[in-house]
């Protein structure tokens, strides 16, 4: 089989010894995994209507052993990987490398095996422009990014002795402006049929001998929905989808069969409706500052990410952040005055913004981030002397919603009264050889994925012309952390599909086949937070069955014959994002689900190559075209 698979790598603290490698290969090795390499790609993919030339792609990360160099050797297993909602392939940095690196270490038939995971790029990320990225990388200095995208920056001066004023807009001289919603009426048509055809097209970059399967379909959060349609879909071949793969693996997201069996005609309707009105431009082709990321989604949110993580990649991670807490715009929420005076580090503020409660019991995080986020740590604070009790009173907006770290009652929401200004905070790392048992994630691997790209790539700068920004030249190349342009349409057809058990549609421009019932005799593999005490699956015809969730691990006879796992594993101290981004830097201490031993990655990789049949083979990075994009 020749097959080429892009994977997200991690960052994580195990620190491994370097071969030697390569010289071109030394800027896309991952930062604590020296036996992981990472290539940015892309080929044609589906060809979605009025779409401009260029941009009909399929983009995914490939991570693949470094040991192999520019002739990767035929792969025991690959794991094509689907980002969840808003999410990129940087944040399965940390899994994808952690499988790699412990499939390096097997043995398979006489030789280390091979595994790699190729992980799909939102469309709208090839709409980013990364010139500016590209060049801080290359001269390894982040005031270029800075520059480019912001200018002479407007800045909110700090209180406290030496404090640096905070980046909050762009100011005179930015050389970087959004495209506007006419731009891109066209991403009214990326919906599920255009992220199945860019699949389609990594899988057709797959060549099977018969009787070989390697292939395994992996979604996180609403990309585990796309693996249960997609399992479901019926294939230009005749043949579903589901027929394609070794097994089919959730993390956190699905699996299901749908709610519903059939829409109606009310519900057909509704859905015709407001694809006709994406088409038209009278609904939003993209998310821009709205839904429920809120001011945090959007191209300007995404760019502003994007040079965040240069400054995570390059600034000592120790030195104050000059980057807000807090995204201008955001609804007033408890914490914010707090988080205003707060002066904190480049890791304190990376672990702040994506840990579910980075000061235990004052509810400063935003809901969305309780829900979406992980366990990384904690803030070192604590308020100043007599200030104990001057807490925020400011009520939360209905629409953050979530309850703080496991249910836990907010005690006291800090104010900035309780801030020290001249103080800078520093972070408490959780995961592994940490002081917080409950914690599977570190702040600085959150860093690590916001701000690390590969420099080998095979994408190059287009030219578009775009109905209201004009002719404009997009470079691409560099992988950032945070899609810029959201599709509307993905997100409404992934809601909408995820629905019906059958479904099948042929008007008005969408064809669809969709039969869940007939996702059968694959295994499959779920890693959730369901604290169910028990198995629920919801394929009746799977017979090869695993489950962990917070309770325990569960399998079926099939299952536990072929891979059998300590009924006590569990994910009780996992969030949303932990099940892609735990750290696993002692995996030798404690069992998988236990902080800094990935729950996830030390339970699927046999998992993976125990039900993997034959090789496959990839295309050498030469055959792709990648070359050093800084």
């Amino acid at each position: 089989m020749r097959f080429r698979t892009i994977v997200c790598a991690a960052a994580s603290a195990l620190a491994l010894g370097a071969p030697a490698f390569a010289a071109d290969l030394s800027k896309s090795t991952v930062p604590g995994y020296s036996d992981v390499v990472g290539e940015y790609l892309q080929v044609p993919g589906f060809q979605a209507a009025g779409t401009p030339k260029g941009l009909n792609t399929a983009t995914f990360l490939r991570v693949r052993a470094a040991a192999d160099g520019e002739t990767p050797r035929p792969a025991n297993a690959v794991i094509i990987g689907l980002p969840g909602f808003a999410s990129t392939p940087a944040h399965w940095l940390f899994l994808a490398s952690q499988l790699v690196h412990k499939a390096n270490a097997r043995t398979c038939e006489g030789k280390p095996c091979r595994l790699e995971v190729w992980v799909l790029q939102r469309r709208g990320a090839n709409l980013s422009d990364t010139k500016g990225l590209l060049a801080a990388r290359a001269r390894r200095d982040p005031k270029v990014a800075l520059d480019y995208y912001y200018g002479a920056p407007v800045t909110a001066p700090m209180a406290g002795k030496g404090a640096l004023a905070r980046v909050i807009d762009q100011g005179p001289g930015a050389k970087w402006k959004p495209l506007t919603e006419d731009d891109l009426g066209f991403m009214s048509d990326w919906g599920f049929e255009a992220y199945s055809g860019d699949v389609d097209a990594m899988l057709g970059l797959i060549k099977v001998r018969a009787g070989t399967k390697t292939v395994f379909l992996a979604g996180h959060s609403q990309g585990g929905g796309f693996v249960a349609n997609y399992a479901a879909r019926m294939q230009a071949d005749g043949h579903r989808g589901v027929d394609k793969f070794s097994g089919l693996i959730f993390l956190d997201g699905g699996p299901a069969t749908g709610a519903e069996a059939l829409p109606t005609e009310a519900q057909l309707k509704t859905y015709f409706d407001h694809v006709a009105d994406l088409k038209s431009g009278k609904a939003k082709a993209y998310t821009d500052a709205s839904g429920l990321l809120g001011a945090i989604a959007g191209p300007v949110s995404g760019m502003s990410q994007s040079v965040t993580g240069i400054y995570g990649a390059y600034a000592d991670p120790n030195a104050e952040a000059f980057f807000p807490l807090r995204a201008n715009g955001m609804a007033p929420a408890p914490g914010d005055d707090f988080l205003k005076a707060l002066r904190v580090t480049w890791l304190s503020r990376a672990g702040v913004s994506f840990d579910t409660e980075p000061v235990p019991g004052a509810g400063v995080q935003t809901g969305v981030i309780r829900f979406l986020g992980q366990g990384l740590g904690r803030l070192d604070f604590t308020p100043l002397p007599g200030t104990e009790k001057l807490c925020d009173k400011t009520p939360e907006p209905p629409s953050l919603g979530g309850p703080p770290r496991g249910g836990a009652t907010i005690t006291c929401t800090p104010t900035g009264a309780m801030v020290d200004p001249d103080k800078v905070y520093g972070w408490i790392e959780g995961g592994g050889a940490s002081t917080m048992p409950t914690d599977a994630g570190k702040a600085k691997l959150w860093l690590a994925t916001t701000g690390w790209a590969p420099a080998r790539s095979n994408l190059k700068p287009i030219t578009v012309t775009f109905k209201d920004s004009g002719t404009k030249v997009i470079d691409a190349s560099s992988m950032v952390a945070g899609n810029w342009y959201a599709s509307e349409r993905w997100d409404y057809d992934a809601n909408f599909m995820g629905r019906y058990r059958v479904l099948r549609l042929d008007r008005d421009g969408v064809k669809v086949d969709l039969d869940k019932t007939k996702i059968a005799a694959i295994p499959v593999y779920v890693a959730r937070q369901s604290a169910k005490a028990g198995p629920d699956n919801p394929f009746p015809r799977v017979s090869d069955y695993t489950e962990i969730n917070k309770t325990g691990t569960y399998q079926t006879p099939q299952a536990k014959a072929l891979t059998p796992l300590d009924p006590a594993i569990n994910v009780a101290i996992y969030h949303h994002s932990d099940f892609i981004g735990a750290d696993d830097s002692t995996p030798d201490k404690g069992r998988p689900g236990d902080a800094g031993n990935s729950a996830v990655a030390n339970t699927l990789i046999d998992w993976v190559l125990k039900r993997s049949k034959g090789v496959a083979t990839a295309p050498t990075p030469k055959a792709l075209g990648v070359h050093d994009v800084y």
